[in-house]
């Protein structure tokens, strides 16, 4: 088993949506559902960044040029989102 940047966004998802499920219940009931939004978009995002790896594993075997295709999608991806925010935000 290879690691790879998706991998690390993977777990960090998983980590992170177990983290908010099991964490303590201190929110009002309106953020238990804003909660629960978060949690499945935690569990989509790690399913996307899973199935993301595998195809990049087929067409790169390289494990250098593996490394540097993935952290540019991943940059990529974090200033689209930073640049939806600011425009729609």
């Amino acid at each position: 088993m290879k690691l790879t940047p998706l991998n690390i966004v993977t777990s960090g998802c998983l980590v992170l949506a177990l983290l908010m499920f099991f964490g303590p219940d201190k929110e009002l009931p309106v953020q238990k559902g804003v909660n629960g939004m978060l949690i499945g978009l935690c569990v989509l995002t790690a399913i996307i960044a899973f199935i993301s790896d595998l195809i990049f594993r087929k067409f790169i075997p390289l494990l250098s040029k593996l490394w540097i295709v993935e952290c540019a999608l991943i940059v990529f991806t974090v200033v689209l989102m930073i640049i939806l925010k600011v425009t729609l935000g």
